[in-house]
């Protein structure tokens, strides 16, 4: 279990080391960024310190029976206000004063159960070393139980609110993003009811004479891994499903991009290339969609009716309802265009519209449906026919 603990801490400062470049960037003035990276470092701790290789060390090196368990509770803590901050920062408003107002009270509510923490422990007598058992076994202890109740109210106040606010948001956002709060609400919740509520029904067992320890010793840490790991994809979701969504439409935009490549757009259309390893997938999806719509303008004055008619009336013959036919004619004109580009010259086996204007106008704004017109039969039908053509003219 000690191993389990290790690897998911070890993950967390991973991915903050992946954003730590970022962060240096941004010199403190993404207080999003700064906010993920301390929640990220928070959760770690929290992974780390709990150990229970962790714990065992932590007392022999101190000379101080349970020590590890103020300083648990101190992360598991200061996890619960960088989770708090986070969302706070994450969603924002309007209002960033009020954001930020709310964040240093939370920040500055938690340092005193901090401080609370630390002051109850020096008061109470905390002797006899226990490791896995320590909240229900000092449950009953003057200071010492004071000291437990505190932290898991603190802990569990924060995540019900971290789990309300999350599921609210959720609410008014599509995609990777609700999944990702989606994530959060579950996370939060799962662990408020796996640590804290077991943890005080525990006690209470002890406190009326039962022994209910199983669930703190047992089933309490089974639920706590899967739950911050669950609370780490919630935050993570977002970027990565915001990345994947742009590499996705970037290869859509392929066999379109292909296609008018051919088309020279004049030194005002040229775009910067940059390597394939480039992981700013945003900018590289917006340049292929700025070379797509510079060459498409490019070629207008080859786009020919007769060959939008043609594919619409195949596509609609073979079934398609009238927006799809339209985008298979737009691509089919498209495509004979970029095909009869510095081919042809002024002469063109169809009649050509008199001026850019007055031709079949593509609907440009959804260049990956386009895009994946291409590939139906009816345009490569069309592509093959107008080739012919092309090679008869000349």
């Amino acid at each position: 279990m000690t191993v389990s603990f290790y690897l998911s801490g070890s993950l967390l400062v991973l991915v903050c080391l992946l954003k730590l470049p970022a962060l240096v960037r941004a010199r403190g003035r993404d207080r999003l960024l700064s906010s993920i990276c301390a929640l990220l470092l928070v959760g770690a701790a929290v992974l780390f310190t709990a150990a229970p290789r962790t714990i065992a060390v932590v007392n022999k090196v101190t000379g101080v029976a349970n020590f590890s368990a103020p300083l648990v509770y101190c992360t598991l803590t200061g996890f619960s206000a960088a989770s708090v901050v986070l969302v706070l920062n994450w969603r924002g408003g309007p209002d960033l004063a009020q954001t930020r107002r709310s964040s240093r009270r939370i920040i500055a509510l938690y340092l005193l159960v901090w401080a609370l923490i630390v002051t109850l422990f020096t008061c109470g007598d905390a002797s006899v070393e226990r490791r896995t058992d320590f909240d229900v076994y000092y449950a009953t202890t003057p200071w010492i139980g004071e000291m437990i109740l505190l932290y898991l109210l603190a802990h569990g106040l924060a995540s019900c609110l971290c789990s309300g606010l999350c599921w609210r948001w959720s609410r008014d956002v599509h995609g990777s993003m609700r999944f990702g709060l989606r994530a959060l609400a579950l996370g939060y919740l799962t662990q408020f009811v796996g640590y804290d509520v077991f943890r005080l029904v525990a006690i209470g067992g002890r406190l009326t004479g039962h022994r209910w320890d199983v669930l703190v010793t047992a089933l309490a840490p089974l639920v706590g891994q899967p739950c911050a790991l669950l609370i780490t994809a919630g935050f993570l979701a977002p970027l990565v499903g915001r990345s994947s969504e742009d590499a996705i439409r970037y290869w859509r935009l392929g066999p379109l991009a292909r296609t008018v490549s051919r088309v020279e757009s004049g030194p005002d259309f040229r775009s910067t290339p940059l390597p394939w390893w480039n992981p700013r997938f945003r900018l590289r999806l917006t340049q292929r969609q700025t070379f797509i719509s510079d060459r498409i303008v490019a070629c207008r004055e080859h786009f020919d009716r007769r060959v939008w008619n043609e594919a619409y009336e195949a596509a609609a013959a073979r079934g398609a309802d009238d927006g799809t036919a339209e985008v298979i004619a737009e691509a089919a004109m498209i495509a004979a265009a970029a095909d009869g580009y510095g081919t042809t010259g002024d002469t063109s086996p169809y009649e050509r519209a008199d001026s850019p204007g007055k031709g079949p106008s593509p609907a440009i704004g959804d260049l990956a449906r386009l895009s994946r017109m291409l590939g139906t039969h009816v345009v490569k039908d069309v592509r093959r026919r107008h080739r012919l053509r092309l090679h008869g003219a000349e």
